[in-house]
């Protein structure tokens, strides 16, 4: 149920698809207590509005959803991983692009810079050469006669200027290893610090590396640690910025930095949310993203849903 209010999706996205591409149809009651149904039972299906895409993300301020249709994928027969280092961002995120742009698309592309590398060095066991300065976690799978000419590929087209080494995992131990880097990512943030503004903003995949100097910037004048890790395949950044919550001073100027942020994201053509929602904590940002006449033209369906306003009341925007 949350996944589908608000269409959220983890590393496998990039290849799979969020909920959205992946629900047929709906069985829904809106807040005028009407039960609807959205969308059909095919893969094709053009009559009416596109209510289900619409519902979907829509953070329970339209309708409580009670069935979802929804189109399966057959289990992949094998999985490889590649852990690949690069000398610095701008060789992975010239890497990510080189792998999007070829046919074989990975099922997970996640990336952790500089910032976020060194906090694994500093609170886990994990051995990474001191010249790493970006990491790409690469996901592939597929039929068991063509992984290796798959895993091949994308290994091709991740070997760019600055890259410095290819781990490759085949066997399901293997694999669990080269993720241990990742896994140790989150555990460790709580030690830096005892509290964290974790922002889910995505920007084109080809703005990568500005976004991440932006927001070195960002960190070095604001005095606020930023770590960075996330989605790279489709540009969804984990923004993390670790603060005291007892101290005032750092907290206003964790306040200012989050809204420099959503400024440089809108700047660079992303949006502020890919998946964790708008809800209260990001209500007032809005109104940056889209413009007055889109927003009423929201307010205006949501008092057709929700003619009482009892759904969810006061997210996503202001309504009255």
């Amino acid at each position: 149920g949350g996944n589908l209010a608000y269409n959220s999706a983890g590393p496998r996205a990039v290849k799979y698809g969020t909920p959205r591409e992946n629900t047929l149809g709906l069985q829904a009651v809106t807040g005028a207590a009407q039960t609807i149904r959205t969308g059909v039972n095919t893969t094709k299906g053009v009559v009416g509005y596109d209510l289900t895409r619409l519902l979907i993300g829509s953070e329970g301020t339209l309708a409580i959803i009670t069935e979802a249709t929804l189109k399966l994928t057959p289990l992949t027969q094998a999985r490889q991983t590649l852990q690949v280092s690069y000398r610095d961002i701008h060789a992975a995120a010239k890497a990510v692009s080189a792998i999007m742009a070829q046919p074989t698309t990975p099922c997970a592309l996640e990336f952790m810079d500089g910032a976020a590398l060194e906090m694994v060095r500093d609170f886990s066991d994990l051995a990474l050469p001191p010249e790493v300065g970006a990491l790409l976690m690469i996901e592939v799978d597929g039929a068991s006669h063509s992984i290796e000419q798959i895993a091949a590929e994308v290994a091709t087209a991740a070997t760019v200027e600055g890259l410095i080494e290819i781990h490759q995992a085949k066997t399901t131990e293997e694999i669990a290893a080269l993720w241990k880097t990742r896994k140790a990512l989150s555990p460790a943030l709580r030690n830096v610090a005892p509290k964290k503004i974790n922002e889910d903003v995505v920007v084109p995949v080809s703005r990568i590396p500005r976004l991440i100097d932006e927001l070195e910037r960002l960190s070095a004048q604001s005095g606020i640690t930023i770590i960075n890790f996330g989605h790279a395949g489709n540009g969804n950044i984990h923004v993390n910025l670790l603060l005291d919550p007892d101290d005032p001073l750092q907290m206003a100027a964790g306040n200012a930095a989050l809204s420099q942020l959503f400024d440089l994201v809108l700047a660079l053509g992303g949006t502020i949310s890919g998946e964790h929602g708008v809800g209260l904590a990001k209500r007032d940002f809005v109104p940056r993203e889209i413009d007055p006449p889109t927003l009423e033209l929201m307010r205006a369906i949501k008092r057709q849903f929700d003619p009482n306003n009892i759904l969810n009341p006061g997210k996503l925007f202001t309504y009255s």
